[in-house]
């Protein structure tokens, strides 16, 4: 099965649960980007896969290939699709930076971003092709 599933989509439902984990994962590991990856069926999600910056850094990411691969298969074991790479702005901005539209690599994935709003982390939902950016609802459930 191809992980990719490059239908268009107007939103994310993300499950309260994986909503709560991708949060104590960006939380957990603030100041540093946190990343990982969102498994779903159609637009809702089914699994959340936090894995490691390599850069451990505050204003970039880079995941570790082997847990991204892990996940990959993961998700391919389950007949799952990648609905979205989520990873945190711990020092903002609030949407996409220029190097996250400018590496942007897989279509049809949403990039969730993680940053603080009144210091409370919140999430917001991009689509991000060919240099232009369009949000998506988030929507928990």
């Amino acid at each position: 099965m191809d992980i990719l599933n490059h239908q268009p989509r107007s939103a994310i439902q993300l499950k309260s649960e994986h909503w709560e984990k991708m949060r104590s994962d960006v939380d957990d590991r603030a100041p540093e980007e946190a990343c990982g990856l969102v498994a779903g069926l159609d637009s809702s999600s089914t699994a959340v896969f936090p894995i490691t910056n390599l850069l451990h850094s505050q204003v970039r990411f880079r995941m570790d290939p082997q847990e991204q691969l892990a996940a990959f298969k993961g998700i391919d074991d389950h007949d799952w699709t990648l609905l979205a790479i989520y990873h945190s702005h711990p020092q903002g901005p609030h949407g996409p930076s220029r190097s996250d539209i400018a590496e942007t690599t897989y279509p049809g994935v949403i990039s969730l971003i993680w940053s603080r709003f009144h210091r409370k982390w919140d999430c917001r939902g991009y689509l991000i092709q060919g240099g232009e950016v369009a949000e998506l609802p988030v929507v928990v459930s």
